[in-house]
């Protein structure tokens, strides 16, 4: 066991393999009761010593989604977890904060994926935590605080900034990063006025980036207004002192009912269909990026076969691979719609250069729409900007996602990042040669601004006049950034629209 005193009290720890663990750690009240929908409260000292063995609860879930949370839900879920190798204040090591992702409706900072050993290993002093989702987390109400997920990612970077140098991390240099709605996270947290100057690195994975070319009609605040007056007509009210006494699992079946999970007739489900999200509201979030510190460098970008998780070769996600026939969702009419919700007027001519099955040529659009081009777009927004950034692309197929279908889904790169991968469980040796590229990329970041491959060679910078990004498959190559018809096509939409 191991102690460590914060403002709180002690915390007791565990040990193993040379990484201490201190889990379940409460950064603020919990939110239940008066404190529902409110902004976050200093969490509650402790007498003695307490325990942070075990992880805290995951937060309530709006969608069951199956996967092991690694702990139970419960709306008191405002606890962090740290991995270190040292609790020394001197070491000064970069401190890694990782915002779990989930479309802000379901998973926790506990499950597996998100463990930070070896991370730790590498030298750096890792957090993660949990916070509201769902109606939880961004109901708009006129007599509540809004954005109280993002109050949520703030008042957990104040704890850190305040505590973590009693277990080794340096305050003053933080790298916050997150994987898909993780990644909008993080870079809402660049509009944040409050929380600039508690990080001073950013990283996105697989979201974070411009919204859809295309989009058209309410804009994200507008959608989430009508998606909390659905959830106070789902409750019957829309006082508020009401809704906090309701019980916890009607709120949450309210927020799900509320949520528009399913998608229209004839289209399949894409996040940006989701509504429960962080939005501008001139207070918590300021105008898009115009938070964004001049010297916090920017790490971006996507894997090659993002839309593979959504939809899958077996079927849709969500349900079991026996539920539903894919040839008969993944249809040419399918194909032909989600061609004028995801290019507008450009469906025809983006129709024309989509080729293989119905399924292929969805896969490839609904990435391209989703992932390739609003990274595109980003590229040339942060490099307008005058802003480091710098951008990749994850192309390695695993043994066991080619053998699936899935290829480079989204979500595959986080077992590389996390320095989860063993040889023979669907990977090979070449897959954990590429983690440790990408574990000493991303921590070369967190404690240089600068990632690097292990050789030593510096990823290229963002660049307007010789765009170049890093392409990470058997190995990373720096190479020009290259655009598919498709993804021009889509990007055209943007002058269009008079969007970025």
């Amino acid at each position: 066991m191991s102690q460590v005193r914060v403002e709180q009290g002690i915390l007791e720890g565990s040990e193993r393999r040379g990484v201490l663990r201190f889990r379940g750690v409460p950064y603020a009240a919990p939110p239940v009761g008066d404190l529902r929908w409110a902004s976050p409260q200093p969490p509650v000292p402790w007498q003695g010593a307490r325990d942070a063995t075990e992880f805290g609860p995951a937060a309530i879930q709006t969608v069951d989604s199956g996967l092991d949370l690694g702990a139970e839900p419960s709306e008191d879920c405002l606890h962090l977890n740290i991995w270190t190798t040292s609790v020394d204040p001197e070491a000064r090591q970069p401190v890694m904060v990782w915002i779990h992702g989930g479309g802000f409706v379901n998973w926790s900072a506990s499950m597996r994926d998100y463990h930070g050993s070896s991370i730790a290993h590498r030298g750096v002093t890792y957090v993660s935590f949990n916070y509201r989702l769902g109606a939880f987390g961004f109901l708009q109400h006129p007599d509540a605080d809004g954005n109280a997920a993002v109050q949520d990612w703030i008042a957990a970077l104040e704890w850190i900034s305040r505590n973590i140098a009693r277990f080794g991390g340096d305050p003053e240099n933080v790298t916050v990063f997150g994987q898909s709605a993780g990644a909008d996270a993080v870079r809402t947290l660049l509009a944040a006025p409050d929380a600039r100057g508690l990080f001073h690195r950013a990283i996105l994975q697989s979201a974070g980036v411009e919204g859809l070319a295309a989009r058209r009609g309410p804009d994200r605040r507008e959608r989430l207004l009508a998606a909390s007056a659905r959830f106070c007509e789902q409750l019957g009210s829309s006082d508020l002192e009401y809704l906090r006494t309701r019980p916890v699992h009607e709120v949450r079946m309210a927020s799900l009912r509320s949520a528009s999970l399913m998608p229209p007739p004839g289209q399949v489900h894409t996040p940006a269909n989701l509504v429960w999200a962080p939005t501008e509201d001139g207070e918590v979030v300021g105008e898009d990026l115009s938070g964004w510190d001049p010297d916090v460098p920017v790490l971006f970008g996507h894997t090659r076969d993002e839309g593979r998780f959504f939809i899958r070769p077996t079927g849709p996600f969500g349900g079991p691979p026996s539920a539903v026939d894919p040839s008969e969702v993944y249809t040419p009419a399918t194909l032909e719609t989600m061609a004028a919700v995801l290019g507008g007027e450009q469906a025809g001519a983006i129709l024309a250069q989509l080729t293989g099955t119905p399924y292929e040529a969805l896969a490839r659009l609904y990435t391209d729409a989703l992932w390739t081009e609003p990274v595109l777009a980003s590229y040339r927004r942060f490099t307008a900007l005058g802003r480091t950034s710098y951008s990749y692309r994850f192309d390695r197929v695993s043994p066991g996602g080619g053998k699936s279908g899935m290829l480079a889904f989204h979500c595959s790169d986080i077992p590389y990042v996390f320095g989860h991968i063993t040889a023979g469980q669907g990977y090979d040796a070449q897959d954990e040669r590429v983690s440790d590229t990408m574990l000493h990329a991303w921590t070369e970041f967190a404690r240089t601004g600068v990632p690097r491959s292990p050789d030593g060679t510096p990823w290229p910078a963002a660049d307007a006049t010789t765009p170049l990004v890093t392409v990470i498959d058997a190995e990373a190559h720096s190479r020009p950034l290259e655009i598919d018809p498709v993804t021009e096509l889509i990007h055209t939409l943007r002058a269009t629209a008079g969007t970025h």
